[in-house]
């Protein structure tokens, strides 16, 4: 078997990124290694070999490739705690974990010096064919070469998804469990974990493109959240192998950008934005009409006017709320009859009734609290999701209803 380079970039899905569990140094080098190994179009794992020397680096000593063998046996025996996705390959609101050996073949070769191992073919929703943005989180394989603690690596996952909002909060427990630190370790004092964990992620992180600032959120004396805050350039998405270029942190708009994309630059939505919306169109993941039809609905008369229409323009047209509205309205749509001679035409029928509705799951908007949009950056968030539902949803004219047993938010326009 041929080894194969290390790819420049490296994948997860972020239901991956987000599950509970901890390795070691040597661990989490040899899962970075495999993921480097896995291109975007590959529809099954292969047998990946691994040199001792992309894990220990420089140290060639006896020592060193003791650990390497060691290393076989410890993968085979390494679950990792994963969060179960939904029937379509989506992150679900309240997800189930199980653990999952990640490893389901490991050997050491001393001729070849690394090791082979083949992945459990349960991870294949979590890392194969990861192409559709949203639902994955890219990052650069040289990063993580500066990166020797164990919480480091996790921690710059949770950080790399974050790329674009440049922040993220976590309550000290949820942040606990997203690092598979266990119910007795760090226990006691704040400042035993933050010295332990936090204190030594930061100083490694400050030598990779997401260097961060702690902020330590109080109740009364006591430590409730943390919010990290980054400034790191996005990376361009590529959906090939090949390598991942970093972009400046503003993308300056072309005099000649589309005029769709200028019109939503008009709305307030932001340029990185309308490049999310870019790639959507091509991948055809929607027709341009659709975007029109959104800002048609966004517009409709309503009681109460929407406080960020930039948001629920962006979050409709990328989340595709009212995309099966759409297709039903095409649908519905009688085809153009020809006005008689020396007849004016027949004014344009209204909208069919049925799309006067903005309708919600509100699984779905559960989602979005859990996994929110560029735009929440600007405006933060409500402490609790009944607070979120109340202040974006209905505040602004949205009514609670149950259709077809499941709980739905719905906008009724005139």
């Amino acid at each position: 078997m041929a080894p194969s380079a290390p790819r420049p970039e490296v994948r997860q899905h972020n239901a991956l990124i987000n599950s509970s569990f901890s390795l070691n140094t040597l661990e989490w080098r040899a899962f970075t290694a495999v993921l480097a190994r896995i291109h975007p179009q590959d529809e099954e794992f292969k047998e990946y070999f691994i040199p001792a020397a992309e894990l220990v680096g420089e140290d060639t000593g006896g020592s060193a490739y003791a650990q390497v063998k060691g290393l076989a046996k410890r993968l085979l025996n390494c679950l990792l705690y994963v969060e179960l996705l939904g029937p379509n390959g989506e992150r679900v609101s309240q997800p189930d974990y199980e653990y999952v050996s990640f490893i389901t073949k490991a050997r050491y070769l001393r001729q070849r010096g690394g090791l082979f191992l083949k992945v459990n073919p349960d991870f294949m929703p979590y890392l194969l064919q990861l192409t559709q943005r949203g639902n994955f989180t890219k990052s650069l394989t040289a990063e993580f070469r500066h990166l020797s603690s164990n919480y480091s690596f996790k921690l710059y996952w949770l950080l790399s998804e974050y790329r674009a909002f440049g922040t993220r909060t976590f309550t000290v427990e949820e942040l606990r469990f997203r690092l598979g630190i266990r119910p007795d370790e760090y226990q006691g004092r704040f400042n035993n974990f933050k010295a332990k964990v936090l204190d030594k992620a930061q100083e490694e992180l400050a030598d990779t493109d997401l260097r961060f600032e702690l902020e330590l959120l109080r109740e009364a004396k006591t430590v409730r959240q943390i919010r990290f805050s980054f400034k790191a350039s996005p990376l361009l998405l590529e959906p090939g192998p090949v390598a991942a270029t970093k972009l400046p942190l503003t993308v300056p708009v072309e005099p000649a950008a589309e005029p769709w994309a200028a019109d939503l630059l008009r709305l307030g939505v932001s340029e990185a934005g309308c490049e999310v919306i870019r790639r959507h169109l091509a991948e055809g993941q929607y027709p341009l009409a659709y975007l029109d039809y959104v800002a048609g609905v966004l517009a409709r008369p309503r009681k109460v006017k929407i406080r960020k229409p930039a948001d629920y323009l962006y979050r409709c047209i990328t989340n595709k709320l009212l995309l099966d509205e759409f297709r039903r309205s095409l649908e519905a749509a009688p085809a153009p009859a020809a006005p008689a001679p020396g007849r004016k035409a027949a004014a344009k029928k209204a909208v069919p009734a049925a799309a006067a509705e903005v309708v919600y799951p509100l699984a779905e908007v559960r989602a979005m609290y859990d996994n929110p949009g560029p735009f929440a950056r600007r405006g933060g968030r409500a402490a609790t999701f009944d607070e979120h539902v109340q202040q974006v949803y209905l505040s602004q004219g949205f009514v609670a209803e149950t259709r077809e047993g499941q709980p739905v938010l719905v906008l009724r326009s005139k």
